[in-house]
This record gives structure tokens, sequence and C-alpha cells, in this order.
């Protein structure tokens, strides 16, 4: 929205607790003078399911999955009722976790930029996807971190995509590094 002062608390509240750092039960109170602020919204870092197909057959784009992997492969049950299982045909498994060290850190810039090398296949424009849009914003920032900068997140994400109705192309099985939407066929579900 236009709010260039803002931080991200590595770790949440989990890393803050965990570090033995005050915490207060109580809202907190602020006296101080009120400020006025006018959003100025970017267009291009939240996309719609029309650009994301897009991005999925654009040889210098890479659409990226948050979700675990069984929920990407579609061997796992989606936790929102009526959604298929699997995968945008082109997609690219990348579950957020992996970006993270244990407690929840994020892993360093280099161990970052590895990881969305791997999986990206070197591609610099970034567009990702999840369950719900919270989740692709976990790997937006680590992908912020270790230096891209043609990023764009799809809150619609698999809640809007895995609907039966969207009659949108979902793939199931590993999909494991960058594939073509032929790759896919085979595993195609029917609309």
């Amino acid at each position: 929205m236009g709010f260039d002062r803002a931080a991200v608390l590595d770790g949440g509240l989990p890393a803050w607790t965990a570090a033995a750092l005050p915490v207060e039960a109580a809202a907190p109170e602020y006296g101080g003078p009120r400020g006025t602020f006018t959003a100025r919204p970017r267009p291009g870092l939240l996309v719609d399911a029309e650009t994301v197909a897009a991005a999925l057959s654009d040889p210098a784009a890479a659409v990226l999955d948050a979700r675990t992997r069984e929920r990407f492969e579609g061997t796992a049950p989606e936790p929102r009722p009526g959604l298929r299982g699997g995968h945008m045909p082109g997609a690219v498994s990348l579950p957020f976790g992996e970006l993270q060290r244990p407690g929840g850190l994020m892993r360093p810039a280099g161990e970052l930029r590895a990881a969305f090398e791997a999986a990206a296949g070197g591609r610099e424009r970034l567009r990702f996807s999840c369950g719900s849009g919270v989740t692709a914003c976990v790997l937006a920032l680590g992908a912020e971190l270790a230096g891209y900068r043609d990023l764009a997140v799809y809150d619609g994400s698999w809640s809007e995509w895995g609907l039966p109705s969207a009659q949108r192309p979902v793939a199931t099985g590993p999909g494991a590094g960058l594939r073509s939407a032929e790759d896919d066929r085979p595993h195609l579900q029917a609309l």
C-alpha cells in the first residue's frame, strides 16, 4: 500500500519469547500525535488468476507454491472443503518451511538464494501461491531477502484456483522442478 517503513520480526512472537524478551498482556496505549496515511497501492505486487496463468507459460517467470509437497502433489487432503487436490500445471513446489531454520527464523540470504535458484531454475520473475495467499508471503519475503526484485503474490491462491467452478487446470504428482504444461498432461484432472 505504499508504506515503506515496515519491518518483519524474524521468527515472529515465538522467537521473541524464546529469546526471553519482554511481552505485555494488555494492549499498548499510544498517547502521541496522530498521523495520516494515504494508501498508494502498487499494482503488480498482488496478482490475479489470469496473471498467474500467463506466468505459468512465460519462460521468464516461475510460479512457486508454498504449500506442503503433499498438498502440492494432491496426496494430502485440502483443509478447505470442496477444493481439488494438486497444483497449477507448470508450478513448482517450494514449501515455505524450507526457507526457515528451526524456530521459524529465516535462513541466511545465500541459502535463500540457492533455494530459489534451485526451484526457479534461474528465472528472476517470481510469482507466489499457497492455500490462501498467506504463506506465499513467506516466499516473497525470502525472495526479497535473497535479492530478487520482480515479485508478486497471488492472493487468491489455491482457495481460488482449486475451486471446481474455477475450471482452471489442475495437475497432480511431484511436479519437481520447472515443467511445462505438456509435462503435466498425464496427471491433469478433469475439470
